[in-house]
């Protein structure tokens, strides 16, 4: 019984740590995309009337959520090919 009981909580433990990393990812991302979305308002707040604004929209705050400030560069190099 002790052997079953010992077994469940390694599993128990196992699992826990499995998903605790997906979970900080995610935690991450979520972050660093609503830092970016702040960073992005702020940067169109003060650089729009230059014709250098970037809309504020899912796709961009996920970019930057997973790129971070490279993320946040390449948007901002990307609207200034495109513009």
């Amino acid at each position: 019984m002790g052997l079953y009981l010992l077994l469940a909580f390694g599993v128990a433990f196992f699992i826990y740590l499995l998903y605790s990393r997906q979970v900080k990812w995610l935690v991450g991302v979520i972050r660093n995309s609503a830092i970016g979305v702040v960073g992005i308002l702020v940067f169109n707040f003060f650089f729009a009337g230059f014709g250098l604004a970037v809309g504020v929209n899912a796709v961009t705050a996920l970019v930057v959520g997973l790129l971070g400030a490279p993320g946040f560069l390449l948007l901002y190099a990307a609207q200034l090919l495109i513009a």
